[in-house]
């Protein structure tokens, strides 16, 4: 008979190995479109660099400790080489030339995700 059978029998649980919980990421975005993170081009866009929306919180600033992997408030948002930069949601859904330039911000991003 197999131990676990025994162990079952006498109504002894087993432990499990805690999980440990996913990391939250921010994606910040301006303050008038905090509403409008329904976009199929933000979970396109966030499951190309490896990352599930589920596992993502969006907020108007960054919060202390808090990992940012996408900064979509435009002109408040600075350069970095950490997080990917681009013009709010509502200019990369109706402008082609905000969508190139959120394209070409990703390519270093994609290329870090393959190595």
């Amino acid at each position: 008979m197999e131990t676990s059978a025994y162990l079952d029998a006498m109504g002894i649980v087993r432990w499990k190995k805690a999980v440990p919980p996913s990391e939250v990421l921010t994606v910040l975005v301006n303050p008038l479109r905090i509403n409008d993170v329904s976009s199929p081009i933000i979970s396109t866009v966030l499951s190309m660099l490896g990352h599930d929306i589920a596992n993502c919180r969006f907020a108007v600033r960054a919060q202390p400790g808090s990992t940012i992997i996408w900064d979509m408030r435009g002109k408040q948002a600075v350069p970095n080489d950490e997080i990917l930069v681009s013009a709010p949601i509502n200019e990369l859904e109706a402008k082609a030339e905000a969508k190139k330039a959120l394209w070409l911000n990703m390519q270093p991003f994609l290329a870090q995700k393959d190595n």
